[in-house]
Order: C-alpha cells, then sequence, then structure tokens
C-alpha cells in the first residue's frame, strides 16, 4: 500500500487568484484522498463524511486554543 505525506504550512500570498488555484487544487486532493480511503477502507459515504466533520472540529479547537479565546 502506497502512503502519502501532506505537510500544510501557512503561505500567505499577496496575489488573491494564487489563493483561489491553491484552494481548488487543495480541494481536489483532500477529494481524491477521501475517494482513496474510501476504496481501500470500504467505507461509506456518510463515514468519510463523519470523519472529515471529526478532523474540521478539531481543527477548529486547537486553532481557539491557539489564540487563547474561544
Amino acid at each position: 500500500m502506497d502512503s502519502t505525506v501532506t505537510v500544510f504550512t501557512r503561505i500567505d500570498m499577496a496575489n488573491p487568484d494564487q489563493k483561489t488555484i491553491l484552494i481548488e487544487q487543495t480541494s481536489k486532493d483532500i477529494i481524491e484522498i477521501c475517494k482513496q480511503f474510501q476504496d481501500d477502507s470500504g467505507s461509506s459515504n456518510y463515514e468519510v463524511k463523519t470523519l472529515l466533520r471529526e478532523i474540521a472540529s478539531l481543527w477548529k479547537t486547537e486553532e481557539k486554543n491557539k489564540f487563547g479565546f474561544r
């Protein structure tokens, strides 16, 4: 089984078009990762969506805690 490691860094872009392109490409990448996960694990659409919600929930919590306010 091949594994992919993705490293996320903060990128400040002066050009809004660059940011839009990056967001679009990242969305496509996440969709492909989710499809591959679903194929490999036999998970349902609901299970994949639930996993993404859980990840997003953890991310939001980390952001709030980082700045010390809710």
